[in-house]
């Protein structure tokens, strides 16, 4: 009688799912209601972001934004598409997701008061962007042309090192790296004269980016004189 009961449970609870199931997909199927399906990449995000703003109180939990950021990127990318039909969407939105983990790796530096986790999201950050203006312009050649980012994304993140720590040895990294990106920027900007795109003005910029940050860093340098080496 017991092993009938269990069994008589059993199937009522199966059946009460199966329905339940059928009524919730016939429901979402006739309401166009089933779109909404990216609300579950969501509030997964949500889930996995939330942690990280209680890292005040305990700095590990900032690392929940490294994973959660570009979850709910990645959920509000999939939102616009099922909305609109147009997932096409992700051709052009993609480096987004990029920028997002850029991003979930500078916000967990800041939450969690590390400041070692600025070359990443430095790094990370600055091939997004470049990923982005490729995407859109299409001119996906213009990496012959960029390469110097890379030394200066390094740079910029191990410059953040030094200034957050006061570590001279970081800092003296930083200016070799900014210094070799622009000589670099300064031999690409010949090539750039003879381009016919954007690439004509966006090298030069960087080239002017790049002596600003080393004045900048000068400065910086002569108003910190007491810093320490790095360990």
């Amino acid at each position: 009688m017991k092993t009938e009961r269990i069994l008589s449970l059993i199937f009522g609870i199966g059946l009460l799912a199966i329905g339940g199931l059928t009524l919730i997909g016939n429901l979402f199927l006739s309401t166009q209601a089933w779109r909404m399906w990216p609300l579950v990449v969501l509030l997964a995000g949500l889930a996995l972001t939330a942690p990280g703003f209680l890292a005040i109180a305990r700095p590990g939990l900032g690392a929940f934004f490294i994973p959660g950021i570009p979850v709910l990127t990645t959920g509000g990318i999939l939102m616009f598409a099922s909305l609109t039909g147009n997932w096409g969407i992700w051709a052009l939105a993609w480096p987004l997701v990029v920028l997002a983990v850029a991003l979930g790796f500078g916000l967990s530096a800041v939450f969690m008061r590390v400041s070692g986790l600025a070359i990443p999201a430095i790094i990370i950050g600055a091939n997004g962007l470049v990923l982005a203006f490729c995407n859109i312009t299409g001119l996906w050649g213009a990496w012959a042309i960029l390469w110097p980012v890379e030394p200066l994304a390094i740079g910029l993140g191990l410059l953040v090192v030094g200034i957050s720590n006061r570590s001279k040895g970081a800092s003296t990294a930083a200016m070799i790296l900014i210094g070799i990106a622009g000589l670099g920027f300064f031999l690409t900007s010949f090539f750039s004269l003879f381009n016919e795109t954007i690439l004509r003005f966006a090298v030069p910029g960087m080239l002017v980016l790049t002596g600003i940050l080393l004045v900048g860093m000068h400065f910086l340098r002569s108003e910190n004189p007491a810093e320490t080496q790095i360990n």
